[in-house]
């Protein structure tokens, strides 16, 4: 029995940020027992040709929503199961996954698949991250992780939404060295900017990142109990760095981390995930961008399912409207001049029958932006149509309606919040000045 697998080739790519790629990913058949090795293989294999100290294996994971729980249970599903640590943010969760016995189920297709054997750490008031006794401690012995507690990090998966992302690498910063690797899992772009300004600003020191586009479709059932509703994918690419040689023909410039976090997400079966180029994973991110610029903030406004916008002729008009600015931003960009094809892509009208099909596909579905303003949560308008906006800024484009989407979705979440807090905003300062009431 033989199974696809992805592998490098030469072909010379220009990468996202600015770094020369020359990997390439093709698929070839190789044996299903390659997908049976063990982490401990994995370890052995990344750690070849390199001097530093060997790996422990060991992944964290930060972020345990719905994507984080499935990260999680699909590791902790593998036939070898890698040391698995999960992050909380708070007692609340860890006293959650207690009661639970620190299982963590996934339902598919009505049948329910759970998981345990989780280590657990969590972050006090000082901001120090402590080990914790396992979950099901009832039935299993505490043994102390192999990695001490507030101890460095080697490969670390953030699952949290784009506008947390920052604040949860600030709280875990102190952990991370530039041995470690981080794959950043969220919606809409621009995050990976911000950290390394605010977080990482000299290159020759900060972590190695891992960049992907998540496609698998997930409802929340309870806490740590998720419902698979539909498989996607997972789209990965190791991010350069300014010291990478622009003559790389395949993986040994990556650090050990890197390494090692590709090939066991790669070769997890429940995940199916794929590996790219830099430019090709962007290219992939755009068009979730895209995407998620009409169809997260109409719902919002206009608290509909997903499928309503296909019935609407005005929806239509506005859908055309913004992807013709959307897609202008897309087709300046600097880092996509030269890519062929690039002005057939992310055409108005592609773009267009690309958000009719997902919306299409997903109809009863009600999107996370229109969840975030009902359960009073941030919203990620900064990251899907204020990415647009900032980057037409810098290319001279004026972006004036997804400028006007953008404060709208903000002003619908900022009223939601004050008509719940019975909030009623006037100007005192200009009553007592003009002596008129305010309108």
């Amino acid at each position: 029995m033989m199974q696809s697998i992805f592998r490098p080739r030469s072909l010379q790519r220009i990468g996202a940020f600015g770094t020369t790629f020359r990997a390439r990913f093709q698929v070839c058949t190789v044996p299903r027992t390659r997908f049976l090795a063990t982490w401990n293989q994995e370890v052995n294999e990344a750690s070849q040709h390199t001097q530093a100290p060997p790996l422990s294996g060991r992944v964290h994971i930060l972020g345990l929503g719905n994507v984080g729980c499935f990260f999680a249970h699909s590791l902790a599903s593998r036939r070898s199961p890698p040391p698995i640590t999960l992050c909380l943010h708070n007692d609340y969760l860890y006293q959650t996954l207690v009661r639970k016995k620190g299982l963590i189920s996934v339902s598919t297709h009505g049948l329910d698949d759970t998981r345990s054997g989780f280590d657990i750490e969590t972050i006090d008031k000082e901001g120090r991250w402590s080990a914790m006794p396992p979950a099901d401690s009832r039935n299993t012995p505490f043994q102390q992780p192999e990695l001490p507690d507030d101890g460095p990090i080697e490969c670390l998966i953030i699952c949290t939404k784009a506008h947390h992302t920052e604040l949860a690498v600030k709280d875990i910063s102190h952990r991370l060295t530039k041995d470690t690797t981080i794959c950043f899992v969220h919606n809409g772009m621009g995050v990976l900017d911000l950290i390394n300004k605010n977080i990482f600003p000299d290159p020759n020191n900060r972590p190695h990142y891992i960049q992907s586009v998540f496609s698998h479709g997930l409802s929340r059932n309870d806490t740590f109990k998720i419902a698979h509703m539909g498989v996607g994918s997972l789209i990965l690419s190791p991010v350069g760095t300014p010291n990478t040689p622009s003559n790389a023909e395949n993986d040994d410039t990556w650090a050990p981390s890197t390494k090692y976090l590709m090939r066991l997400l790669t070769l997890t079966p429940p995940l199916v995930a794929v590996a790219e180029t830099p430019a090709g994973l962007q290219q992939y991110q755009l068009e979730k961008l895209a995407i998620n610029c009409i169809i997260n903030p109409l719902t919002a406004l206009s608290d509909c399912t997903n499928g309503e916008l296909l019935y609407s002729f005005s929806f239509t008009r506005v859908m055309r409207l913004l992807l013709f600015e959307i897609s202008a931003v897309i087709c300046a960009l600097p880092e996509l001049q030269g890519i062929p094809g690039i002005e057939d892509r992310f055409s108005p009208e592609r773009l267009r029958r690309q958000a009719v099909n997902v919306t299409r596909m997903t109809a009863g579905n009600s999107s996370s932006m229109r969840q975030d303003i009902d359960t009073r949560r941030m919203t990620e308008i900064e990251y899907f149509n204020g990415y647009i906006v900032r980057r037409g800024e810098e290319l001279g484009i004026k972006c004036a309606l997804n400028y006007m989407i953008k404060h709208l979705v903000a002003a619908k979440a900022a009223a939601v919040k004050d008509r719940e807090n019975s909030y009623v905003p006037f100007d005192l300062d200009n009553d007592i000045i003009t002596n008129e009431p305010s309108v």
